[in-house]
């Protein structure tokens, strides 16, 4: 939750006023929301086809990946975030947090506070009330005939309905739950269709639900006219959703409205350059998704989507595939929460050894989009199989960002982000903006961070999330200037951070960065950029990066402005790499690093520069930890200062 003076600043009056105005609206929706739920159902479920599955095209490895999971289901061990899987029973409690073993009660929704700071997380009831594990249970009643994951999704979903009545409840609590959670249920309704004769009172039972979820969102909908997220477009993707497999009066109407406005958020929320404007990988693949569902929706209902539409998710797609290793494997950059709007095989590959996930694993995702756009594509497609589309084949990866100046960089220009390669080398470099227009939110404190990866393995890394509210202290660590591969000055905050309990998702705007520059010189790929995060103090920090033709790095650490002040870089090392030693030589320090390869590191400044190496964490799935080593080198000087890293390798 933001502070109001966050949100409002730079917001016209008139801007101001229309807000008012619409919340007064939707005050009045809330109210007439409790009186519609007495009214008779209009509506009933009709499948839309949005499966046209090719059952016998799909991979022996695949379907006893989706057995094992939802055999787990039927045993009341669930996975999902980065826990499990775990013997939560059948049916699972709903409103718990089991990490910390507290709940909410079932009390009107309106009443819960859901950050309540007493180590519980209000992600985890949610995460597993999205019923994300439904469409599982479902493909696997199609791949195997065994009637016990169409009875187990059943039951399930019936003890969601009579144990969580709309209203009450923390699950009940915001319309992008809802909206995520009805999407589950439609595709699992699609997944047993037809059903039989006995069959028809649960069906029944379930539309009602249906029905109750697109009224809940339609009078909570997270829409804004100052800040409109991931959330708002969430909301309008369930009703769409809704719509399209409800039948009724009404319905064609809401269908126009809502592909309408969603055609309309794709143009708000991504940059022209393809990346989403929450500043996160983690969101612009959710973001992603939604717009990938809401396309394929439209493709199986007979509409056209807008020429914009298909432009931006082709751009979206284009910035993931420029991101991802050959795994399909993208940095978590910013806030990263595991969510989903559909679980494909990567992710339920994953979740069945959450101990390790890397929760943005989308091969399959990224398969899944090019066929939808038309694409060629060399990652995975057994996903493919389920919606009856045929993969376009490619015989090398899909290179295609949106600026470059010299050959082997990719730079996008919005959304801050490079990446150069050579040889078996890439690296990453952020200079990314300040989330949903300089408010923060998602955004961490990565201002010239570098993420380095040699023959596939992240050598430096990012620090990843953790969680959110669990615990205030953790969550601001993680996106603090110290977890990220950039410089800290005088202890200072790139953006500084709040340390209250209500500014969670707050972050100021001090570190406006420069646009990154891309050439080549000397043979060398060059990235350069800065930032002003450290004005305040009156220091300017400059970052040059070049990569070597041989894919070795050089980082330049400039630093101009007035006064003597301590400087303390830091670089995270993945879990693989491990730092053999680490030696002081007044001006210079010479770190050896032993993973998949012996790699060398040598700073060197004109001051007398101090160095350690010390245990940390980073996180790659939402809720769970992992340690590793990042190594620290500090110095006090004069400006100006230059700090230089080189980083080589044994070929």
């Amino acid at each position: 939750m933001r502070p109001v003076r966050s949100v409002l600043t730079g917001v016209s009056p008139l801007m101001l006023a229309r807000e008012a105005l619409w919340r007064t609206t939707r005050r009045w929706k809330r109210l007439r929301f409790l009186a519609a739920l007495r009214r008779i159902c209009p509506v009933r479920y009709c499948p839309v086809g949005y499966y046209h599955p090719s059952v016998e095209q799909y991979p022996v490895a695949a379907r006893r990946t989706l057995l094992c999971y939802a055999e787990l289901v039927c045993e009341g061990k669930f996975s999902f975030l980065g826990y499990g899987p775990l013997p939560l029973g059948f049916p699972p409690p709903w409103n718990l947090d089991f990490v910390s073993g507290k709940g909410w009660p079932q009390q009107p929704s309106s009443s819960l506070a859901v950050v309540r700071h007493d180590g519980s997380d209000v992600k985890v009831p949610w995460e597993l009330s999205r019923l994300q594990f439904l469409p599982v249970l479902g493909k696997a009643w199609k791949l195997s005939g065994d009637r016990r994951y169409r009875q187990a999704a059943k039951e399930l979903l019936s003890n969601w309905i009579r144990e969580q009545p709309v209203g009450f409840g923390v699950n009940w609590t915001i319309a992008m739950e809802a909206a995520l959670r009805s999407i589950s249920i439609c595709l699992l309704l699609e997944l047993l269709w037809p059903f039989r004769t006995e069959e028809m009172d649960w069906l029944q039972e379930v539309t009602l639900s249906l029905w109750h979820h697109l009224l809940f969102i339609e009078s909570h909908i997270e829409f804004s006219h100052i800040v409109r997220s991931n959330h708002y477009l969430s909301n309008l993707l369930g009703l769409f959703c809704l719509s399209m497999f409800l039948d009724g009066e009404g319905m064609t109407a809401k269908r126009h409205q809502y592909g309408s406005q969603i055609e309309q958020e794709i143009l708000r929320q991504v940059y022209e350059d393809g990346g989403d404007c929450e500043a996160s990988t983690g969101y612009q693949v959710f973001v992603a998704q939604v717009f990938a569902v809401a396309l394929r929706l439209m493709q199986v209902a007979g509409i056209i989507p807008k020429p914009s539409l298909l432009a931006r998710l082709r751009r979206m797609y284009q910035m993931m595939e420029e991101l991802a290793d050959v795994e399909g494997r993208i940095p978590h950059i910013g806030d990263v929460d595991d969510g989903r709007v559909e679980l494909l095989l990567d992710d339920v590959e994953q979740l069945l050894c959450a101990s390790r996930r890397h929760s943005l694993t989308i091969s399959n995702l990224l398969g899944l989009v090019a066929a939808l756009l038309g694409e060629a594509s060399d990652r995975r497609s057994e996903d493919t199989a389920w919606y009856g589309l045929r993969p376009i084949r490619s015989l090398q990866r899909h290179r295609s960002g949106p600026n470059s100046n010299c050959p082997g960089a990719v730079v996008f220009p919005q959304s801050g982000i490079a990446i150069a390669r050579q040889r078996e080398t890439e690296v990453l470099f952020l200079a990314i903006p300040n989330g949903l227009k300089g408010k923060g939110s998602h955004t961490h404190n990565d201002k010239l961070s570098l993420i380095l990866r040699i023959d596939r393995e992240e050598l430096l890394c990012d620090s990843g999330t953790a969680f959110y509210t669990r615990e205030a202290a953790t969550r601001n660590r993680f996106r603090a200037t110290a977890a990220h591969n950039t410089v800290l000055v005088d202890g200072q905050e790139q953006n500084r951070i709040d340390s209250g309990k209500q500014t969670l998702f707050c972050l100021g705007n001090e570190a406006e960065v420069t646009s990154i520059e891309s050439r080549e010189e000397d043979g060398c790929l060059l990235l350069e950029a800065s930032h002003h995060g450290y004005r305040r103090i009156g220091v300017l920090h400059t970052r040059t990066l070049l990569l070597e033709p041989s894919g070795f790095v050089r980082i330049n650490d400039l630093f101009t402005g007035i006064g003597r002040h301590r400087f303390q870089a830091h670089y995270h090392l993945g879990p693989i790499w491990k730092c053999e030693s680490l030696e002081e030589k007044e001006r210079q320090i010479w770190c050896r690093v032993q993973g998949i390869r012996s790699v060398e590191f040598r700073l060197s400044a004109p001051v007398t520069l101090r160095a350690w190496e010390e245990p940390t964490e980073i996180s790659t799935a939402y809720g769970t930890t992992r340690l590793t080593r990042r190594i620290c080198v500090a110095a006090d000087a004069s400006l100006p200062f230059s700090l230089q890293t080189r980083i080589w390798w044994e070929n």
